[in-house]
């Protein structure tokens, strides 16, 4: 049996739970929305739980509840509580030699602004926490700054995370890693904006990599528990540089172009695990 813990079903969650029924493993569906846990008895989860929510703290919370019960969840807490956060996922990237842009984290609005000043425009001001490049903004000058920033005031927490403008083509790179493999990678285009986001317009096609680039990516997917996670990557002069993991990553845009081989990949995964 594997519980499958979700806040909403997309097309991702969709194709999950058909190919997993469609292979004869069972599913127990848990709306987290609506089911308690309880944090000092038993909870009606003891098996393997692949936790699918969009809220990044509902994922964390169930993660870390149902581990403290000796249940395995993919994916782990340690990376829902890294990849769902872009703060810690930049030191670890740095920690491990992993090329990643130059970025800062400044705890208050006046001292950003003095941070953006000395790194210099254009920069990237990206909230700690979120998918979709929601209230991801290119910075250019002083006067956007204190916008954005009062406005990041209000809904943050008074955290800052500010990344160099990385100079690269049309698109990045997006990685599908399922247990320490490459399933798929592909190129996101940007549509009418600077941004590569699928949710935004953007179009993706199959990715032409290297095997240094690729062995990269491995790396990076390798620093994390077996499971399942995306990489994003950025294509500069020196090379590429990592500058988002995902620990719930979306793949609709990239099945168009893979098919069912990362849907493939993922429900083999659960299979051999369930197994073992």
């Amino acid at each position: 049996m594997l519980s499958f813990v979700y806040d909403m079903i997309n097309w991702e969650e969709k194709q999950l739970i058909k190919k997993f029924r469609d292979t004869g493993i069972p599913v127990n569906l848990i709306d987290a929305k609506n089911n308690e846990l309880n944090l000092t008895g038993k909870n009606n989860i003891d098996d393997t739980t692949f936790i699918r929510c969009l809220s990044h703290k509902r994922s964390l919370y169930y993660s870390y509840i149902l581990e403290s019960n000796n249940v395995n969840t993919i994916n782990s807490f340690n990376t829902f509580n890294i990849a769902g956060n872009k703060l810690f996922t930049t030191s670890y990237l740095h920690k491990n030699k992993i090329p990643t842009p130059e970025t800062y984290a400044s705890f208050s609005k006046d001292n950003a602004i003095d941070t953006s000043n000395k790194m210099g425009y254009p920069l990237v001001f990206k909230p700690v926490s979120g998918s979709w490049g929601r209230m991801v903004s290119l910075i250019k000058d002083d006067n956007f700054a204190e916008t954005i920033f009062s406005m990041n005031d209000m809904v943050n927490d008074n955290v800052y995370y500010l990344q160099k403008y990385t100079e690269r083509p049309p698109r990045d790179i997006r990685a599908i890693i399922v247990n320490h493999e490459l399933s798929a990678v592909t190129y996101r285009f940007s549509h009418e904006s600077w941004k590569t986001n699928l949710s935004l317009g953007g179009n993706v096609e199959k990715a032409d990599l290297d095997e240094d680039e690729k062995e990269l990516l491995i790396r990076v997917g390798e620093l994390f528990d077996p499971g399942v996670i995306g990489i994003d990557a950025m294509e500069t002069k020196d090379g590429l540089v990592i500058h988002e993991v995902n620990s719930r990553v979306e793949f609709k845009g990239a099945s168009k172009v893979y098919g069912d081989k990362i849907i493939n990949d993922i429900v083999k995964f659960f299979k051999d695990l369930l197994n073992n």
